[in-house]
């Protein structure tokens, strides 16, 4: 396929006011193979990386396994004692079934996360566990009403991580799956924080952004990084509506007025280059430049499957540590290669290392109703990206 099938599709989302503006970066080993941009972003626009912070968080975490702060299979109790006696979910009203989504609205009426029938959990969260969406933690409807339900302003990260003490859990650790939103990553950087005694931006400016040359990633923007922040839209009636500063906008997605601390979770900014710098450390097994972040060990180690048990959150696909795996990409019908890792951002970001194709991809855009992970968008460029460059899917 034509490279220039890329430029022709991302234009016509952008003629179609299906995102107002995007970019898109493609690396094989050292070489770069395409970086362009379309509609109303420059290659030095700033974004907001929403879910895709997550990865760099299990990276952070992953430098403190390396020197012995935190160890993978450590009680969460070990660092915060407060999460010592959970309590699991033991309440038939909400046991997870698809047709209770519709249900949810009424079901808010009523939900108390104090009034939940719960019983003691059978072993306490591990960092594994949060690192790879299997703590039980904000994962089921227990988490998502307690989510959606939540008024509280915080002013600190650790009365924030502090309060998800008093939830019941909605499953036994290790024994189920799916994605913890906020709580297990934005937990993880705060034990970062305590183990090194540092901000957590601060250490993620000292042991990442820095040697990484990630000079716009950051959770505070300066006045002139808020210059160039790109807008946020939404699609209505066929057209892009502003909602920058609205609900809809980063601090609404974080259950928050204003953002006051560190999301390990979705808190981060950043641009295209630097995010690719981050994958270009993750593709060249930890080192950047001749700089090693991470040992080639503790790379493989994030993206292979990471739960004790097999666990899919969909067909074919498995969390490593902070990444999602397409374990089985025929089975999740996926036109990938096997192995192929990454995550992606509430507002349409995502990005990809592909190991047997030595790829890595990094794409942004802007958009606050795309789906997230779901995205038809980010979709769309994965498959492109692949029929051009993928040589391991044309072989199967």
């Amino acid at each position: 396929m034509d490279v220039k099938k890329i430029g022709e599709t991302m234009q016509e989302y952008v003629n179609n006011q299906e995102m107002a503006g995007g970019a898109l970066f493609v690396r094989q080993g050292e070489n770069i193979l395409y970086r362009e941009k379309w509609g109303a972003v420059q290659f030095d626009s700033i974004y907001r990386m929403m879910s895709m912070t997550k990865c760099i968080t299990a990276a952070a975490v992953m430098i403190c396994i390396e020197r012995g702060l935190i160890g993978l299979d450590e009680s969460l109790s070990t660092y915060i004692p407060e999460f010592k006696e959970m309590k699991v979910m033991d309440d038939k009203r909400y046991v997870f079934e698809p047709k209770k989504l519709k249900k949810i609205p009424m079901m808010l009426l009523t939900f108390r996360m104090d009034r939940v029938k719960n019983k003691p959990a059978k072993r306490e969260m591990t960092i594994r566990d949060l690192l790879s969406h299997s703590s039980g933690l904000q994962q089921g409807l227990v988490g998502l009403l307690a989510m959606i339900k939540e008024k509280e302003q915080y002013k600190t990260l650790r009365d924030f991580v502090l309060h998800y003490t008093k939830h019941s859990l909605d499953f036994e650790p290790g024994t189920g799956t799916g994605y913890s939103p906020l709580a297990g990553f934005d937990i993880l950087g705060y034990v970062v924080s305590l183990v090194s005694g540092m901000e957590f931006d601060e250490f993620i400016q000292k042991e990442i952004c820095m040697p990484l040359h990630m000079k716009d990633t950051t959770f505070f923007l300066s006045k002139e990084q808020k210059k160039r922040l790109v807008d946020i839209y939404k699609r209505k009636k066929n057209r892009l509506l502003k909602v920058t500063g609205t609900k809809d906008d980063m601090a609404g997605f974080m259950h928050q007025k204003e953002i006051c601390f560190e999301h390990g979770s979705g808190g981060l900014y950043s641009t295209l280059d630097d995010y690719a710098n981050f994958g270009e450390m993750l593709l060249c097994k930890g080192n950047f430049r001749g700089t090693q972040i991470l040992k080639p060990e503790t790379v493989e180690l994030m993206h292979t499957e990471a739960p004790k048990r097999h666990l899919e959150p969909e067909p074919g696909l498995v969390w490593g540590l902070g990444m999602k795996i397409r374990q089985n990409p025929k089975k999740a019908n996926l036109p990938v290669a096997e192995g192929t890792y990454g995550w992606s951002g509430a507002f349409g970001t995502h990005f990809f290392i592909s190991p047997k194709d030595n790829l890595e991809a990094v794409f942004m855009m802007n958009r606050s109703d795309i789906g997230g992970s779901g995205s038809y968008i980010s979709a769309k460029v994965e498959e492109l990206i692949f029929e051009i460059w993928g040589g391991n899917v044309r072989e199967d």
